[in-house]
């Protein structure tokens, strides 16, 4: 069965790594699976704090947290630019986009070199937090949850982080989105041995692609609206583009609240 700690320390290393690689080469890759990486161990975490007697966890989690909250801002800047500069090829037969194009990889320069100060800072002390939670985990190391116990804690920790979200709104539509994200990273620690953890990780990570394909839209033509002239055509285009990504998102996220939450598992084994 799954052992979260053993997921942990894959997590850890992969953090490591990237932060290195960000330091020599912050490709879109590269920055990606940092930002992810931290995400993923939050999770992680977080599924620890739930199901292990591990009374130091919560408060060094809390550490963890502030100590990487900077790198993973910055991390999330630069990946929104690389995710901008992706759609962009798609309209580049459009008047305009070759102006914006420009423009982004100019703010990406930027954060990057921003991301790179954060990691050179900060590193030491994520290197010292996570060796004092390799410490600490270690009495769970043997801790199995099986697939459908985490598709449970999964919908566990989603049900409350969607309360009161309303999908028509833009804020709340994408908060939809990152409790999403949340759940499933702790849903897919269980895809390799369980059908319910990984049926229910497709469906979080659908409903997740749709809302994010709405939001990076949403997002690109703020920049247009802001780099270019006010009848330019690729802002036309973003915006017809962004409308209806944004029905079909909400329309998806509708389905999930409607679906009845489940009753709070706890342990989940």
């Amino acid at each position: 069965m799954p052992q979260p700690v053993t997921t942990f320390h894959s997590h850890s290393l992969s953090l490591k790594t990237a932060m290195a690689e960000c330091l020599a080469d912050p490709t879109p890759k590269t920055v990606h699976r940092l930002r992810a990486t931290i995400r993923r161990i939050e999770a992680t975490l977080k599924l620890l704090i739930d199901t292990a007697d591990l009374p130091t966890l919560p408060k060094q989690f809390k550490q963890f947290r502030r100590s990487l909250r900077k790198i993973r801002r910055a991390a999330g800047a630069v990946r929104d630019l690389d995710v901008h500069c992706e759609l962009l090829a798609t309209y580049k037969t459009i008047s305009d986009a070759t102006v914006l194009e420009k423009d982004l990889t100019v703010q990406r320069g930027r954060k990057e070199k921003k991301l790179q100060r954060h990691i050179q800072r900060d590193a030491r002390d994520i290197l010292r937090i996570l060796d004092k939670l390799e410490s600490i985990l270690a009495p769970a190391a043997e801790l199995d949850l099986s697939g459908g116990s985490l598709a449970r804690a999964a919908r566990t920790l989603l049900a409350p982080a969607l309360l009161g979200l309303d999908p028509s709104d833009d804020e709340g539509l994408h908060s939809i989105r990152k409790a999403c994200k949340s759940a499933r990273y702790i849903a897919e620690i269980g895809c390799d041995v369980s059908k319910t953890a990984a049926s229910f990780t497709k469906r979080l990570i659908d409903l997740q692609q749709t809302i994010g394909a709405w939001h990076d839209h949403l997002v690109l033509l703020n920049e247009a609206q802001t780099s270019l002239a006010s009848d330019s055509p690729l802002t036309e285009k973003l915006r017809a583009q962004a409308d209806a990504l944004r029905r079909k998102a909400e329309s998806k996220a509708v389905r999930l609240l409607a679906r009845k939450a489940p009753t709070p598992i706890s342990p989940y084994i």
